[in-house]
């Protein structure tokens, strides 16, 4: 559980590339409605980035 709300990875690392980067954050973003219910998910929504 994160004790603050998470930083937008591309204002770390402006070199990742924005699809992937749209997928990490959703991923570490913490609300009622989760958007990647299952690893599957996760995997699914990142070979989509590529």
């Amino acid at each position: 559980m994160l004790r603050n709300d998470p930083v937008p990875i591309r204002q770390r690392d402006s070199s990742i590339p924005e699809k992937l980067a749209k997928v990490i954050d959703l991923a570490l973003t913490e609300k009622p409605q989760i958007q990647f219910q299952t690893a599957a998910q996760l995997k699914e929504a990142l070979v989509k980035t590529r």
